[in-house]
């Protein structure tokens, strides 16, 4: 029997490129390089977090959970779309444990709601941008991180649908400006652009196939810078808050200042508050301190409110010495401001709330600095609440108690003071801080004696007709803010507002080694018949406070009299008196003189600050 033999197949070109012994891809097996690829644009885009998070050691940690993911990834690759989806699961749960190790928090403390979970909850909770960086707080964002890359990752290689793996990196980009208000940086919005159009081209070749998702992913990146800007999560009708006028302050963020002077010029008045003293002495009132200068721009400390007493306890007044402070015991009365800080005096110690609508265990002390925020709604209209302090201010009477050099001998008798840790925060300085700043420091202060007479020769030097108030000229000659740069700029000019005034002398004294902040708040205000102060967004004001050893935090008021600016007096008040028994502020030993207390601010309808 006879047969047509059959030749057998010639191997395809690939095949015999591939040559014998090589292992043959799957049809559905991932792409090498979109794996390796896949995670990036999430890497980048969650650099758009670091306004919500401080520091950088999240991200290290996040992009080395990335890059054990794509090693695992790799290594599974060829087979079935179900034994890399189980791989990558598991390559999840083991990275999140390892990381929780590292970070000193049980293995599974990442889904621990009594754990580093439920740490990091009730500081997001309970505390704005950015958050302080614990340890509970690096894993959760580490984890989360790791998480969201491995989204990517099975989009690309287990899905597969390439063109859907870089959703996750517009969702990261999206939230952080959301709660920020300010979109993500055009840099990093460029750069997750550029690697989400690789991750296209080498998952989708065909132009007809990668033209649409590229439109896709275009418009996704529009909305990730857009909406942020058009829907902030702090806009008032979002947020659900009351008032008329928003605070300038977003603690741990910059600019602070320089929305206090976007305040100060707009067109229209409008009442925010009313007080009334105990004393019957005008006040000037305290939302934040500004402290932390060590990038350049003056930004409030943060603090995480979860470790914070409530508002409703009593707390010591740090750094305010009772025998040269002057009692500031005031009722005040929200009529329209919407602000997450409570308006209080310089050392507050207690406050009593006297309305219905205001629930002091939503609100917490800020660590020593005697400021009070909520971690809640903000304050609401109508919302009324007393408050006992002290506060001291340069004046005649520190002049003469700093000539007998008795501040020297005084220090920590009797009052609190400032860690180590925050007096290295009231000094730090920019390594590129301009010399010019220094330079003139000690040109105009270096030789005056101890440091309260340094500071009180920067006072009266900033208060001389050499210096002229203005809102207008720092905006004119494009100087407005409170940068470093700025400073220089505006001790050449001379010509400002409070912003310049406060920020140029605190910096000028960290430069001669005076530990200083700014105050952010409102001046005294226009007195009524009644005997009541009444405080409108154009009395905002900010001030720089030195500590000044034996007398602590004393007020400067470098900004110069005129017919915007606030004015402080110069005749003193009656002698201060010693603290109720009933509040933690220690009663002095012995009264200062009649007649030659500390002065304080004096009532002023003017605008301007």
């Amino acid at each position: 029997m006879s047969g047509v033999q059959t030749r057998p197949a010639a191997p395809s070109r690939a095949e015999a490129r591939r040559g014998p012994g090589r292992t043959v891809d799957r049809p559905d097996a991932s792409n090498p390089w979109v794996v390796a690829v896949a995670p990036v644009p999430v890497l980048i885009a969650a650099l758009a977090m670091r306004p919500l998070v401080q520091g950088i050691a999240w991200w290290v940690s996040g992009v080395l959970v990335a890059a054990l993911l794509v090693g695992t990834m790799l290594a599974v690759r060829r087979r079935a779309p179900g034994i890399r989806f189980v791989a990558l699961v598991a390559a999840l749960v083991v990275c999140s444990c390892a990381a929780a190790v590292v970070n000193d928090v049980q293995p599974l403390g990442w889904l621990d709601r009594d754990g580093a979970l439920g740490e990091t909850l009730a500081a997001i909770r309970l505390n704005p941008a950015p958050l302080p960086q614990s340890d509970a707080i690096r894993l959760i964002v580490t984890v989360a991180i790791g998480w969201v890359a491995g989204v990517s990752l099975f989009l690309a290689a287990v899905a597969p649908t390439a063109a859907l793996a870089a959703a996750p990196a517009l969702v990261i980009l999206i939230v952080p400006g959301i709660v920020t208000g300010s979109p993500a940086a055009p840099g990093l919005v460029i750069a997750t652009a550029v690697a989400f159009l690789a991750l296209l081209w080498l998952s989708v070749r065909p132009v007809q196939r990668a033209l649409p998702a590229a439109v896709v992913g275009a418009i996704g990146l529009v909305v990730a810078v857009g909406l942020p800007a058009i829907v902030p999560l702090n806009a008032g009708w979002l947020s659900g808050v009351t008032g008329a006028i928003q605070s300038p302050v977003q603690p741990g963020r910059p600019g602070t200042l320089l929305n206090l002077g976007q305040d100060l010029r707009q067109p229209n008045e409008l009442e925010v508050f009313r007080y009334r003293s105990s004393d019957g002495q005008p006040e000037y009132l305290k939302l934040a301190d500004l402290d932390e200068f060590g990038t350049g721009d003056w930004v409030p400390t943060t603090t995480d409110a979860s470790k914070s007493q409530t508002a409703d306890q009593q707390q010591w007044a740090v750094g305010i010495n009772p025998r040269l402070s002057a009692r500031g015991d005031v009722t005040i009365r929200v009529t329209g401001l919407s602000s997450n800080y409570l308006p209080v005096p310089s050392g507050a110690v207690s406050i009593e709330s006297r309305s219905t609508n205001l629930d002091l265990s939503q609100w917490r002390w800020m660590g020593d600095s005697s400021t009070v925020r909520s971690t809640g709604p903000a304050t609401p209209r109508g919302a009324t609440y007393e408050v006992y302090g002290a506060s001291t201010w340069s004046g005649e009477y520190l002049d003469a108690i700093a000539a007998s050099g008795l501040l020297g001998r005084a220090d920590g008798r009797g009052f609190a003071t400032p860690s180590a840790a925050q007096i290295r925060t009231d000094l730090a300085l920019p390594d590129n801080l301009p010399n010019s700043i220094a330079r003139t420091a000690q040109r105009v202060a270096g030789t005056a004696g101890t440091d309260y007479q340094e500071a009180r020769a920067l006072e009266q030097w900033f208060r001389s007709d050499l210096f002229t108030y203005s809102e207008t000229a720092p905006v004119e000659q494009g100087y407005d803010g409170d940068s470093m740069d700025v400073i220089a700029k505006f001790l050449q000019v001379r010509e400002g507002y409070c912003v310049h005034f406060s920020s140029a002398m605190a910096v000028m004294a960290r430069t001669l080694g005076i530990p200083s902040r700014i105050a952010v708040g409102y001046r005294a205000g226009a007195t009524q018949a009644d005997g009541e102060y009444t405080v409108s967004n154009r009395q905002l004001h900010s001030w720089p406070e030195l500590y000044i050893d034996g007398a602590g935090w004393v007020a400067f008021e470098p900004t110069p009299d005129s017919d915007q600016a606030a004015t402080s007096s110069t005749e003193a008040t009656s002698t201060p008196s010693a603290a109720a028994p009933e509040t933690p502020l220690p009663a002095p030993d012995r009264s200062a003189p009649a007649g030659s207390a500390t002065p304080t601010p004096s009532a002023s309808a003017a605008p301007g600050a």
